[in-house]
């Protein structure tokens, strides 16, 4: 009895400092640190303060682009009483050419804590009442597709009126996305790049404080990871016809997959297929199908809002970020796994349709803008195309050649050639030959419509669809897209008749069968797939047609 006496106050205190030791554990690792700063939005800068931390400026700088400038600040969050350090958040301001900005916050969380920046924004102008027009995020069935799975991510949070005397301004407020960088290192100068995301969070408040509008934009972290934001801010109104706004909301709600929603100063996000590496089911990464962000540009021609004009800017700055590599091939930093196992190629390596879809978004700035040097510019990817052919990067055939769709410098064998992307090359060297005059960009379209038209109705599969790929043993490969090859085909007899080439009889089999092949199948076409089929005298097909959309 007496030993266990004994022991009774050695087990109460081992339970007391497990206590203890729990306590802290969580205080240290589970619980949510929170960090307040505050902001003061003026016409064109942000100012910053901190609450019980301390906020020191570390670093800053400028950098120029077409039509707007970036400024950004560093600073780092430490504890105004421990020396402790809790991350940095970095403040990008991108004023535009019209005084708007677009403000890009990203907190780094350098703690083992989750820990979140209550980051309210205060205005120097005396704002005294708000509206809040919702995009409706909840309409968005988030379904599995076959290549991304299922991507979370949705519209922002939504279009700000601001109201006081003498004083108003628009904003349109972002999500916030928790993410962690992954990175695949191959040697000291190649890698693959990605993040993972971890959560998209919609906290946004607004709060009217006496004669103050404040808005709350928590950005939230998990322990070692990175949180960003962004909004667009403007003293005019961004739609001057809330009409055109409700046609975008319908727009984006219906193609969310395809329009950007993740901005950072570096450029957006997007949902990346499964087939990656590293590997994570939910990476995202900056690839160029969507730096462009060309529904922009669609709608601004259509009605000239100030909304879809600052998007346009901001995607020309997201262009410059890569820096001396625009006027050039820009590789893409992202691995992908089939083009590894299949092919040998790591990141970087050049990927042919998403070179041409910036130098056809150049060209397009170049005429909505009036900047004569990108038009130039973008005969970077005719000059890419003819330097792929110096290299024989192609399939040969009996009469001419089909470019293979990549090149990397760690490829152990040529990769396949698809119908979509070779039929986007021969356009963009038709258009550049009419737009210079330079004879090697018709010879090397034409040897390319050859090449197409000697593997003839072989591209055409027994359902009357179209194969997606051609593989370097003359065997096919693949489902083709719905829409994009018809969209090609199309342009392309188009472009054949301008340069004095005359329709290719071969891509109008093409045209009837994939045409035939929608239409069996009830596959859904856009108005502008209709029109174009009706101008090419494809109008009978699609007679009556009821499964139409605009977009």
């Amino acid at each position: 009895m007496i030993n266990k006496l004994r022991w009774k106050p050695v087990i109460g205190a081992a339970v007391l400092l497990l206590l203890a030791a729990s306590i802290l554990a969580y205080f240290f690792f589970f619980k949510t640190l929170h960090i307040q700063v505050n902001g003061m939005i003026t016409d064109g800068n942000i100012e910053l303060q901190a609450k019980d931390v301390r906020l020191k400026k570390i670093k800053s700088g400028t950098k120029s682009s077409i039509k707007s400038k970036d400024y950004f600040t560093i600073y780092q969050l430490s504890s105004t009483s421990l020396s402790r350090h809790y991350g940095t958040l970095t403040v990008t301001v991108r004023k535009l050419e019209n005084n708007d900005m677009f403000v890009f916050t990203k907190f780094q969380n350098e703690t083992t804590r989750p820990s979140t920046i209550d980051f309210s924004l205060s205005f120097k102008k005396p704002f005294t009442n708000y509206t809040v027009t919702r995009f409706h995020s909840e309409k968005i069935k988030h379904e599995h597709d076959s290549t991304l799975g299922v991507d979370p991510t949705s519209t922002p949070h939504g279009l700000v009126e601001l109201k006081g005397d003498n004083a108003y301004a628009n904003m349109v407020i972002s999500k916030n996305y928790n993410s962690v960088p992954f990175v695949k290192q191959y040697s000291d100068t190649r890698k693959s790049q990605l993040r993972e995301l971890i959560k998209e969070t919609d906290e946004t408040k607004i709060t009217g404080q006496g004669q103050r509008i404040v808005i709350h934009m928590p950005h939230v972290a998990k322990r070692q990871s990175l949180s960003e934001s962004w909004f667009l801010y403007s003293s005019q109104p961004l739609f001057q016809n809330m009409e055109n706004f409700k046609e975008w909301e319908k727009h984006t709600l219906k193609e969310y997959k395809k329009i950007n929603k993740w901005y950072t100063a570096d450029g957006p996000f997007g949902k990346l297929p499964w087939s990656i590496e590293p590997s994570t089911k939910f990476g995202y990464g900056r690839y160029f199908a969507l730096v462009h962000d060309r529904r922009y540009a669609d709608h601004y021609e259509k009605t000239k809002e100030r909304y879809f004009y600052d998007f346009i800017l901001n995607s020309v700055a997201n262009l410059l970020n890569y820096g001396a590599q625009l006027g050039k091939p820009i590789p893409t930093e992202i691995t992908s796994t089939w083009l590894k196992n299949n092919y040998g190629i790591t990141a970087p390596y050049y990927d042919t349709r998403f070179n041409e879809y910036i130098a056809i978004y150049l060209k397009r700035i170049s005429k909505l803008f009036n900047i004569p040097e990108y038009q130039d510019i973008a005969l970077f990817y005719a000059d890419y195309l003819l330097d792929q052919m110096e290299k024989k990067n192609y399939i040969q055939t009996e009469n001419g050649y089909i470019i293979c769709d990549f090149y990397g410098n760690t490829q152990k064998k040529k990769t396949h050639a698809s119908l979509n992307h070779s039929l986007g090359e021969m356009n963009f060297l038709l258009e550049s030959y009419l737009e210079t005059k330079k004879e090697a960009y018709l010879t090397a379209a034409l040897h390319i419509k050859a090449g197409i038209e000697d593997i003839g109705d072989r591209w055409i599969k027994d359902n009357k669809d179209l194969w997606y790929q051609l593989n370097p043993d003359l065997t096919f490969h693949g489902t083709d897209y719905p829409l994009l090859t018809l969209e090609d085909l199309l342009k392309a007899q188009k472009n054949l008749e301008k340069v004095g080439v005359g329709r290719s009889l071969v891509f109008d089999r093409f045209i009837t069968s994939k045409t035939q092949y929608l239409v069996n199948h009830n596959i859904e076409m856009t108005k502008a797939v209709i029109t174009s089929l009706e101008e090419g005298g494809f109008g009978d097909l699609v007679k009556n047609y009821k499964n139409v959309s605009d977009y």
